[in-house]
């Protein structure tokens, strides 16, 4: 009996720039970039950002979205406006039916034993998701690209393990 072929679509999700990745059976498929940053109307840009992820999602038609937490870095109000964005994407999901998974980027980058923790500051977090994506298929991306496929990444790694303890 053949398996079903599995796709997965994980974000790294802004208000500007949201980064997106396709996997097909636990493998890259695709990455992609909905950029907005040169729209300087934050209201505009958080519509456009909500229906370009919704008609991403709807146009892959995935098995399973993964997407990144919020967490607190400039000030609430980007919190807010991120929260905002999670919540779209949650109700397109639901719409389609599709399950959605919230990673916390502390929860994927300890997944791909990234260094993190006291005195490691963003950039250096950055830099690691871009040096895993160089040296796992030899790319050079965009940041935003970057951590949508390592959160993806992330998410297949967790499903195998949780493959081999049910088949345990």
């Amino acid at each position: 009996m053949e398996m079903k072929k599995i796709k997965l679509l994980a974000t790294d999700q802004s208000s500007s720039i949201t980064g997106v990745a396709v996997f097909e059976n636990n493998e890259l498929f695709k990455y992609d970039m909905i950029d907005l940053h040169e729209n300087k109307n934050q209201e505009e840009r958080f519509k456009k950002m909500i229906t370009r992820i919704g008609e991403y999602i709807t146009r892959e038609s995935p098995d399973c979205v993964v997407i990144e937490d919020v967490s607190l870095q400039t000030n609430v109000s980007t919190l807010l406006l991120l929260a905002q964005i999670q919540g779209a994407i949650l109700q397109t999901c639901v719409t389609l039916n599709i399950p959605c998974y919230v990673y916390k980027p502390s929860f994927w980058r300890k997944v791909l034993n990234f260094n993190q923790g006291k005195g490691i500051k963003r950039p250096e977090l950055k830099r690691q998701a871009r040096e895993y994506i160089q040296n796992k298929y030899g790319l050079s991306l965009k940041i935003d690209q970057c951590e949508a496929i390592c959160i993806g990444e992330a998410f297949i790694i967790e499903n195998e393990k949780l493959k081999g303890k049910n088949n345990d």
